[in-house]
C-alpha cells in the first residue's frame, strides 16, 4: 500500500479542503450519516490494520474521529455544519 502518513499529504497540498464539507448544519449526529458509506470505511480501515474512533467532543458541538495506523494517531474534529459523509469519502480515498 502506498498511502502517505497524514501529514505528508498536507505538506504535498493534496488538493482536498474543509470548505467542501460544508454542506450540512445543525447538530453532530451520527444518525445522520450514510451506513454503507461507514461501513465501507470501517472494513477498509480494518481490513489494513487500522482502526477508527468515533466520538463527539466533550461539549458535544463537533464529530471526532479518532484514526489509528495511518502515521501518527490523530482526531480529525468535524463540525456539524460540515457534511459528515464527505469527510467519510475524503477518508476512504486516502485509504484506497
Amino acid at each position: 500500500m502506498n498511502r502517505k502518513p497524514r501529514n505528508e499529504q498536507e505538506r504535498e497540498g493534496d488538493g482536498r479542503s474543509r470548505r467542501r464539507r460544508r454542506a450540512s448544519s445543525g447538530v453532530a449526529d451520527y444518525t445522520s450519516v450514510d451506513p454503507s458509506l461507514l461501513l465501507r470505511v470501517v472494513t477498509l480501515v480494518a481490513s489494513t490494520g487500522g482502526a477508527l474512533r468515533f466520538g463527539y467532543t466533550s461539549d458535544g458541538g463537533a464529530y471526532a474521529v479518532g484514526v489509528y495506523g495511518d502515521g501518527d494517531p490523530y482526531t480529525d474534529y468535524i463540525k456539524p455544519s460540515e457534511d459528515i459523509n464527505v469527510y467519510l469519502k475524503d477518508l476512504l480515498d486516502a485509504w484506497e
